[in-house]
């Protein structure tokens, strides 16, 4: 079976789902489609990490675009990421990854670089874990990198409304994003 549909089985597995299971299969569909697809590694023998494909893709200017215009043509997708900029407003988002007793601030937010030491000063100033507008392309990407990251290795509870609404809103999100790379309709 080659790649692209196992990506494809992936992201057709996460309709089947409740909304943890559904971003599961969709980011797995989403971060092997950025590694194998769109962003290869040049050299066989190594494999591109996922945090240079997230962070290459926050550089792709042709995808923010499409991506973008179909959050303001989209009702249903603009509304979910308008959710989820309400929600970040009240409770920025943080990394429970290492301890969920503590959240610390997501190191690659506000940074589309190829290293952190790379951040502007502006950059580092910025609150993290905010969503600044609908038009805010490199934190939606990261979002989508951190709610794995925290359901992975963090505190991430099915039963949690907040849990809920971000993950039921990033598989919403996110699964948009992968069906335009799939060129599904």
């Amino acid at each position: 079976m080659s790649y692209l549909q196992l990506i494809k089985n992936w992201h057709a597995k996460a309709r089947e789902e409740d909304y943890f299971s559904k971003f599961v299969f969709e980011y797995l569909a989403f971060i092997a489609y950025l590694k194998t697809q769109q962003y290869p590694s040049e050299d066989p023998k190594k494999s591109v990490t996922d945090r240079d494909a997230i962070q290459k893709l926050k550089r792709e200017q042709s995808i923010r675009t499409n991506y973008l215009s179909r959050v303001h043509n989209a009702h249903d997708l603009s509304d979910a990421w308008q959710e989820l900029k309400e929600e970040l407003d009240r409770s920025p988002l943080g990394n429970v990854s290492k301890n969920p007793e503590y959240v610390e601030q997501i190191r690659w937010w506000n940074c589309s670089h190829d290293d952190l030491k790379q951040k502007t000063p502006e950059e580092r100033a910025r609150i993290c874990g905010v969503l600044y507008s609908l038009n805010d392309w490199e934190n939606m990407v990261e979002f989508w990198h951190s709610i794995r990251n925290n359901l992975f290795h963090g505190g991430k509870d099915p039963e949690a409304t907040r849990d809920q609404l971000v993950v039921r809103n990033g598989y919403l999100t996110l699964r948009e994003l992968l069906s335009m790379l799939l060129n599904e309709p």
